[in-house]
C-alpha cells in the first residue's frame, strides 16, 4: 500500500461527519448508515458524498 493513497470511503466518512452527519458502519464495514437512514453500500456512500457536493470535481473528496 502506498501511504499517499487515501481510501475514498474513509474520506467520504470523514467529510460527511465533519459536515454534521452521523455515519455508522455495519459489523463488517461493508454497509453504512447515514443519519439513521437505510443501509448503503460503500459505493452508495461515496456517491452520496459526491451528490451532496462534497467532491471538488477532481476525484478527491475535500
Amino acid at each position: 500500500m502506498i501511504l499517499d493513497e487515501a481510501d475514498p470511503i474513509v474520506e467520504a466518512v470523514a467529510v460527511l461527519t465533519s459536515r454534521g452527519h452521523t455515519v455508522e458502519p455495519d459489523d463488517d464495514f461493508e454497509n453504512w448508515r447515514v443519519d439513521g437512514g437505510a443501509w448503503l453500500t460503500a459505493g452508495d456512500l461515496l456517491a452520496l458524498a459526491i451528490c451532496l457536493g462534497l467532491n471538488a470535481g477532481n476525484g478527491r473528496l475535500h
